[in-house]
């Protein structure tokens, strides 16, 4: 949220007016709601998200889909919503910024030029951190610690195995995002 505190010392008439180039990379909740809340604050402004994903899996109730309690597609929710109130939504993962140049470097190699930028990527995985496993092994022992089909697969896996199974699960290292979580988790499957 440092790109909308940079944007404090400005009155409220000199911020509606503002032409700026806004860029947000990431489109989880920190992301998303920077944009619309930019968006909202300074009409006039260009707000460019950039996420690589279509839908955007939300993670808290994800334990209820794991338990049958719910269904993902209840955790599903895209980007039209943001992109009806002006706000241009780019399909690419941000792979360098550049803050002397003002620039966010796109997979594609297309660059966005920024006036004001906000970085909001989300959590990721530090492959490797356990021993053994890796993105190849979590096609067959599933995280499900990002929605979406992590989440669809854990569920599966648990509905196939037979009552008494054993589960096996590790807590990463604090701090964490959601610190009940592993724990709701462990208790919905038990």
């Amino acid at each position: 949220m440092a790109g909308i505190a940079a944007l404090a010392d400005l009155s409220p008439k000199a911020a509606a007016q503002m032409k700026a180039r806004l860029v947000v990379v990431g489109g989880g909740f920190g992301g998303a709601t920077a944009a619309r809340f930019l968006k909202q604050l300074l009409p006039n402004a260009s707000v460019t998200l950039v996420e690589p994903d279509t839908d955007y899996y939300a993670c808290p109730f994800s334990n209820l889909v794991i338990a049958g309690l719910r269904e993902l597609e209840a955790q599903r929710f895209g980007y039209d919503g943001l992109r009806a109130r002006g706000i241009d939504i780019v399909h690419e993962r941000a792979t360098d910024v550049d803050p002397v140049a003002h620039t966010v470097t796109l997979g594609s190699g297309a660059m966005l030029s920024y006036d004001r930028l906000v970085l909001s990527p989300g959590v990721d995985f530090i492959w490797g951190a356990i021993e053994g496993y890796d993105e190849a092994a979590a096609q067959v022992m599933p995280h499900a610690w990002k929605a979406g089909a992590q989440t669809a697969l854990l569920r599966r896996q648990l509905e196939a195995m037979k009552d008494g199974g054993l589960v096996v699960m590790s807590v990463p290292p604090a701090p964490f995002r959601c610190p009940p979580g592993p724990y709701e988790r462990a208790s919905l499957i038990a």
